[in-house]
């Protein structure tokens, strides 16, 4: 894995976390990077959604968690799942960019995946303090609109 150095976002920031990590997010007014030494955001709901497409909903899909252990994705529940709108309060810190590091024989197709996966996400060292109660998007809502919305488009 290849860490760059990026200029802090500006403007909003997107954070899914599971729903039962909610209450302790908002008691504490900041996303905790917990076993990893980053957390991760998205600069739009459309790369936060694209982010969950490539990750979590790959029921299967092997990863490497934040203690280098292999692992399979579970099930995608999207009731368990709440995305966060947060305006980021000023603070001191390094945003990275993580370059996913690929084989040059990869296939192209592979290649071209892995740099829109290192585009999305904007990692933060440390923790990531939030101004104000942020919004809080149901998944299972969100999607369901989403589909509603391309039925919608297809009919016209």
């Amino acid at each position: 894995m290849a860490y760059e150095y990026i200029p802090a976002p500006k403007g909003c920031l997107y954070h899914y976390t599971q729903k039962d990590r909610l209450d302790s997010i908002l008691k504490d007014d900041r996303i905790s990077c917990f076993h990893d030494r980053e957390c991760w955001f998205c600069t739009s709901l459309e790369d936060t959604l694209r982010l969950m497409e490539m990750t979590i909903m790959k029921e299967g899909n092997p990863y490497v968690d934040a203690q280098g252990i292999l692992r399979k994705y579970p099930a995608f529940v999207p009731e368990d799942y709440v995305i966060l709108k947060l305006e980021q309060r000023y603070q001191n810190g390094d945003w990275v960019k993580w370059n996913q590091e690929m084989s040059p024989d990869s296939s192209h197709e592979i290649l071209a995946e892995a740099k829109e996966f290192s585009s999305l996400k904007k990692g933060f060292r440390g923790d990531l303090k939030f101004c104000q109660y942020p919004q809080v998007i149901e998944v299972s809502l969100f999607l369901s609109e989403q589909t509603s919305d391309m039925d919608m488009t297809m009919k016209l």
